[in-house]
């Protein structure tokens, strides 16, 4: 095990297998708004490593940055204190849940796998019975959205575990609110996975009213089939890959976008919409789960999972004039700042780690 520090008590061991560097999907993202949420309220937490794809430069960035750090196996995590133990773990290891006993462990689950499968046409049998597994063996399961919720019930999984609360994700206020401003620069930001549908931000650009558009990408995955479709339908020059986008590269994205699209199929919580949100970037996406509570009315819905819908909820934007655009991006923002802060999210989990060790 390698840490930077010496302590062996916290309030809280956050278990993880993604930081804030080089994120895979949205887990890094949680964990970076939990550090400042838990900093903002006082509680000390250990930030356990485990079962990380990182490269040891990478590493000794994490141990550089971030305070309270610890890497190791499963085992490892024995070595600390604390009333709780919060898992955020998704990838496969028998071990953890040995590590794990004896402990009030709350695990959140940032998506559920057996949608994730089906939603990617993907086989994730090995993943999703390791996950239920986990919900076996926590004192307390923690879902993102009330949407998830319906679905945790709907699969049955109450019968693995009927303690389930749910948290909202929330993201840190950002230092600038950028007002509506342009309708040139379409952004899509998340992993790029079936579900999300990744292919739709390139084929509008072949449409009437976009030729004078651009995409810009943010995300990782294994969709080839929309890196792919960019030399198909000749639009090379007006779609970039950016790849991992996170602090200031994230803030520059923002920067550079007019428009958020999600034109997601399933979609547990929504921090790209949220993120979008707080800085003030209309969002189109799907009328689907998380979407729905993190925008509330305050986004150009599409009425459903295909190509044809979203084109028209991407009309509407582009057709909005600047009162309405201003107007739908002050109502998102404003949501954020009363629901889902960094802070919020910290508060209701230090509430709810109340509950879980009584």
């Amino acid at each position: 095990m390698i840490s930077n520090t010496t302590e062996r008590t916290f309030d809280v061991v956050e278990i993880t297998n993604e930081m804030p560097r080089n994120r895979i999907g949205g887990v890094g993202t949680v964990i970076e708004n939990l550090i400042s949420g838990f900093e903002a309220t006082g509680t000390r937490a250990l930030w356990f490593l485990v079962d990380h794809g990182y490269r040891r430069f990478e590493v000794d960035e994490i141990l550089a940055r971030y305070p309270s750090v610890a890497i190791g196996a499963p085992d490892d995590v024995r070595r600390f204190m604390a009333p709780i133990a919060h898992l955020h773990s998704y990838n496969v290891n028998a071990r953890l849940v040995d590590a794990l006993a004896g402990r009030t462990t709350v695990f959140t689950v940032h998506s559920l796998l057996v949608e994730e499968e089906r939603s990617n046409d993907v086989d994730l049998s090995g993943a999703v019975r390791w996950q239920e597994e986990l919900l076996a063996a926590c004192d307390l399961v923690v879902v993102v959205s009330d949407a998830e919720l319906a679905r945790y019930r709907a699969i049955g999984y109450d019968s693995l575990n009927p303690r389930v609360a749910v948290v909202h994700n929330g993201v840190r206020t950002p230092d600038r609110y950028r007002a509506p401003r342009r309708k040139e620069t379409l952004g899509f930001s998340g992993r790029l996975v079936p579900r999300k549908h990744p292919e739709y931000v390139q084929m509008i650009l072949r449409e009437s009213g976009f030729e004078g558009c651009r995409t810009l990408i943010a995300g990782k995955g294994f969709s080839t089939y929309a890196r792919d479709l960019v030399g198909r339908l000749a639009i090379d020059g007006r779609v970039r890959y950016l790849g991992w986008c996170g602090g200031p590269r994230l803030e520059a994205f923002y920067d550079a976008v007019d428009v958020v699209v999600l034109p997601s199929i399933y979609e547990p919580f929504g921090l790209a919409a949220l993120e979008a949100a707080a800085r003030g970037v209309p969002v189109v996406c799907t009328r689907v789960d998380g979407l729905v509570e993190v925008l509330g009315e305050h986004a150009f819905y599409a009425e459903g999972p295909t190509y044809p819908a979203f084109r028209v909820a991407i009309g509407r934007w582009l057709e909005a004039d600047e009162a309405s655009l201003a107007a739908l991006a002050a109502g998102a923002c404003a949501r954020h700042r009363e629901r889902f802060t960094d802070v919020a999210m910290a508060r209701a989990y230090l509430d709810l780690f109340e509950t879980a060790s009584r």
